[in-house]
């Protein structure tokens, strides 16, 4: 499963800190990096494997259906040749206990296998040399497979569907249509912002739970009255499914904004 949450984290374990009489010495170069002045090279490093795992980060299906999380370090060589060797993932599984080790290592091996599989295909790189001599240079890297608990609206593949939605092919767009009809049924314009003259655009943005609960209301507007209206709007909302990510019940925050004119 791709486009998952994870948290990337790369050092070198060589030491490079040199002084003017030290041999020369420099990083691995990849294909991607080459061009680029030597100065740049540990960061165009350091953002090419970022990239990579990005692009081949895969969440272990069993691993996802169990709702199992882990931090996986991997420590790895660009041997003289520049390929990468000696591929070691150590994984420590969060947030949960096993009653037997057999079950522990089996989801240790998953995590394992991996992470270990994106990082045995990145590609061969420039190796490392100190004064001109290709060496070997050992990376750690670390990666947190993490499942999301709350996503933005855009992000998550099915959002919070109120019954009227249930049967919709396209639910998101019916979710909008929804929201934008419960506005204009429960929309008053508030007698003392008439009196004054107040008028202007509230945006409203809260959390529709993956308990299926409205929270964390924020307005912003032009004045109170007018962000009360807002709120006493939207509270009226009736209860929903929770939206999903990959089958999985997730929160999302949803924002809209309402406009009081008058004259109209």
């Amino acid at each position: 499963m791709k486009n998952t949450v994870f948290i990337f984290f790369l050092i070198s374990i060589n030491n490079y800190a040199q002084n003017s009489t030290e041999i020369k010495e420099t990083f691995p170069v990849f294909p991607v990096c080459e061009l680029l002045p030597e100065k740049f090279h540990q960061d165009c490093f350091n953002e090419t494997v970022d990239e990579h795992i990005q692009n081949n980060f895969v969440y272990p299906k069993q691993a996802w259906d169990n709702d199992l999380e882990a931090m996986v370090k991997v420590k790895f060589d660009i041997d003289i040749n520049g390929t990468i060797k000696n591929i070691t993932p150590n994984s420590s599984v969060i947030g949960v206990s096993f009653f037997d080790r057999e079950s522990l290592n089996l989801a240790k091996k998953l995590f394992n296998d991996s992470a270990k599989k994106v990082i045995e295909s990145l590609p061969d790189a420039i190796p490392a040399k100190k004064g001109n001599i290709a060496i070997k240079k050992t990376f750690l890297v670390s990666i947190k497979y993490q499942i999301p608990r709350k996503l933005g609206f855009d992000d998550v593949d099915s959002p919070p569907i109120f019954e009227l939605c249930a049967d919709e092919e396209n639910k998101k767009l019916c979710f909008i249509k929804f929201i934008e009809d419960h506005i204009s049924k429960n929309f008053k314009y508030p007698k003392r912002a008439i009196k004054k003259g107040e008028e202007g655009n509230v945006f409203i943005q809260f959390d529709m739970t993956s308990d299926g609960l409205y929270t964390n209301f924020t307005t912003i507007g032009e004045n109170r009255i007018l962000e009360d209206e807002a709120y006493r709007i939207m509270i009226k909302l009736p209860s929903f499914e929770p939206a999903k990510y990959r089958d999985k019940y997730v929160t999302t925050t949803y924002g809209t904004t309402i406009s009081f004119k008058l004259n109209q």
